[in-house]
């Protein structure tokens, strides 16, 4: 069969999937979370146990002091956020509200996570707007741990986010957080469902800092 040729006229239309952001924590930050754990650890912080608000799989998650370095790179990677991926902050407001009023983000939950030998976290997600986690101790070796059971079940002691493709696919997407990841840090939206696998070839812990960002109302 000949057919004719002829010209079609036609529009591209990607749908919006945004995803997380990657950082290194800034040396101030550092200094300020390791004051805070070195002072839970002596008593001058009260232990207030955490895992009641919480889906981990661990024996010790405890509340953290939230600091002014803290807060400061909280809400600017917030800010950076809605920039990389094109989200105006009055858009994503009005995702949480419908009141007329001014609003900005506020770090308001922040706490550590103590994680040893065969502990996990499965997915879940988080309240809030966004949520974070930082990497402050890997006590294992990534490769060794893909050894433990074979390049078949490579998703040993992984962190990863869970979603649902805009094809409806269900997709896991791994960051591979080795010993030189410490003091990095994934920034993501709280509804974002994620996890941790566990690890198998240390008995030191694996440390974690994580917290979750809401909305506040401006006083003025």
């Amino acid at each position: 069969m000949n057919l004719p040729n002829f010209d079609f006229e036609y529009q591209v239309h990607w749908i919006n999937s945004p995803g997380y952001l990657l950082a290194k924590v800034p040396e101030l930050v550092q200094h300020e979370t390791i004051d805070s754990l070195q002072k839970l650890e002596t008593g001058e912080i009260e232990k207030v146990d955490w895992r009641s608000q919480l889906k981990g799989h661990l024996q010790e998650e405890w509340k953290l002091p939230i600091k002014p370095h803290m807060s400061f790179l909280m809400e600017s990677l917030g800010k950076q956020y809605c920039k990389e991926f094109n989200i105006p902050l009055e858009q994503l407001f009005r995702q949480y509200t419908t009141q007329e009023k001014r609003y900005d983000l506020k770090l308001k939950t922040l706490w550590v996570n103590y994680g040893q030998k065969h502990d996990f976290n499965p997915s879940h997600c988080h309240s809030g707007v966004f949520s974070f986690v930082i990497w402050v101790q890997i006590p294992y070796d990534l490769e060794e741990e893909v050894k433990r059971y074979g390049p078949n079940t490579n998703e040993t002691a992984l962190f990863f986010f869970d979603y649902i493709s805009p094809l409806g696919k269900h997709v896991r997407d791994f960051v591979p957080v080795t010993k030189d990841w410490e003091w990095r840090m994934a920034f993501f939206p709280s509804g974002l469902n994620h996890g941790v696998n566990p690890f198998y070839t240390s008995d030191d812990y694996r440390i974690s800092i994580s917290g979750n960002m809401y909305l506040e109302e401006f006083d003025s």
